[in-house]
């Protein structure tokens, strides 16, 4: 049995993570979580990386699909056969996803989390139950029907550092949004080598600090609203709003992982009720449409064919099955049902997330009367 990852794919995985002190590049991802009136419960997140294009494609990963994890050793590590089947995001090949539903609609997100991850040490006489960071996502999709499940899993389950030689001797430093069909939501976070678990309170991820950090720093902003402002008397003078929004004023707005988690904590948490799943997944994309980076926003320096940092958004309808996303390249809409999807295959089917890589326009014809 091969091993998941070949040398050449995980270098290229690492550089595109910006794991090398040379690359200029960002990951600034954000994630949300949004429910519905109807019960749907949606999973979403955004892909930053400003570089390089990603090249993504959509993998589909079968029942029964036997893995094998990689260690800072040369040996092979947990060996496991996934119960479920499930579809996920790659980049420049690799066969690992940052981005998956499975069809029991647990949902799984990795961002970054530079500076605070701190894996468990790794241990020889526990190989067998050893994983590295990257290959997380592959696992808990694979193996998990809810939360409850991953809650379970995880302590069984050791997640140790896999240096990189080639590559300054440097680990993927991850953090994990988890939701599944009940509406339930978590963050895993390994910091002081230690598995923390933690309930997603407020329905939203960034990047660093650890979450609990975030969740201290909202207390800065608790005078945000969605009511306006009242006019305010100062000596003689009486001050009004300018106009509508004057509820969030104070509402940061730089690309900062604090200041990208108010701001969508601010937006998510203030969302009307949605009715239906497909409205929320509007509104999901709706919300994230404010995270999008401009090409040169950020001060990298960018490939000439990358049109901008955020390359794909994804949302997770976690009843319906569906798995939609759009890509920097084409903001149509695209939706991947999984209950069509045939899971009893042998292989790990994959397509570009872009068959081509121009937008898709609707042409409008208004005919005169005659």
């Amino acid at each position: 049995m091969k091993k998941l990852v070949k040398l050449p794919v995980l270098v290229c995985f690492f550089l595109l993570m910006g794991y090398t002190k040379s690359a200029k590049a960002n990951s600034v991802c954000t994630g949300i979580t949004l429910k519905s009136t109807s019960g749907a419960f949606i999973h979403a997140r955004t892909m930053e990386w400003g570089a390089f294009d990603m090249q993504p494609e959509l993998l589909v990963y079968p029942r029964n699909y036997q893995f094998e994890g990689e260690l800072p050793i040369e040996d092979s590590g947990m060996k496991w056969k996934g119960k479920y089947g499930f579809v996920g995001i790659n980049a420049l090949g690799d066969p690992r996803v940052a981005d998956g539903l499975n069809e029991k609609g647990l949902a799984v997100s990795v961002l970054y989390l530079p500076g605070y991850a701190s894996y468990q040490p790794f241990d020889p006489d526990k190989k067998d139950s050893s994983i590295s960071p990257s290959e997380f996502a592959l696992l808990l999709l694979s193996s998990c029907e809810s939360v409850e499940d991953v809650r379970g899993l995880l302590p069984t389950v050791r997640v140790v550092p896999k240096p990189e030689e080639e590559l300054g001797g440097i680990t993927a430093p991850f953090h994990f949004m988890v939701s599944d069909q009940g509406g339930n939501s978590i963050i895993v976070e390994y910091t002081d080598e230690q598995l923390h678990i933690y309930n997603n309170a407020v329905g939203v991820l960034t990047n660093s600090p650890e979450y609990p950090w975030h969740l201290t720093n909202l207390k800065n902003y608790v005078t945000l609203g969605t009511n306006e402002a009242d006019p305010m008397q100062v000596g003689d003078l009486t001050l009004r709003p300018f106009g509508s929004g004057s509820g969030m004023l104070g509402l940061p707005g730089d690309y900062t992982p604090p200041s990208r988690f108010v701001r969508a904590t601010a937006m998510r948490n203030s969302v009307i009720p949605l009715a239906s799943g497909e409205r929320a997944i509007a509104e999901a994309f709706r919300i994230l449409n404010n995270f999008d980076i401009p090409i040169g926003t950020m001060g990298a320096d960018h490939d000439p064919a990358v049109l901008g940092d955020t390359q794909y958004t994804t949302a997770a309808d976690t009843k319906s099955l569906r798995y939609y996303y759009r890509t920097m390249n084409n903001h149509r809409i695209r939706v991947v049902d999984l209950k069509t999807i045939d899971f009893t295959g042998k292989t790990v089917m994959k397509r570009p997330l872009d068959m081509e890589k121009t937008q898709d326009y609707e042409e409008v014809i208004i005919k005169s009367d005659e």
